[in-house]
């Protein structure tokens, strides 16, 4: 009988953080070529809250 494995390997932990940042990487280079794209997530975001709006 063998124990479950929970913790990863640094192996398949750097595999998963290479995949995370590729994914970023490629999202970031669609958005920033498609025009359309980058204003429709900024009206969805709307503005920045700056410190003194909680005030």
């Amino acid at each position: 009988m063998t124990t479950p494995k929970i913790i990863p390997t640094p192996t398949e932990i750097g595999r998963e953080a290479i995949i995370v940042l590729a994914g970023a990487l490629v999202a970031a280079f669609i958005v920033g070529q498609l025009p359309p794209v980058r204003e429709w997530i900024r009206k969805q975001w709307g503005p920045a809250p700056t410190p003194t709006d909680t005030l």
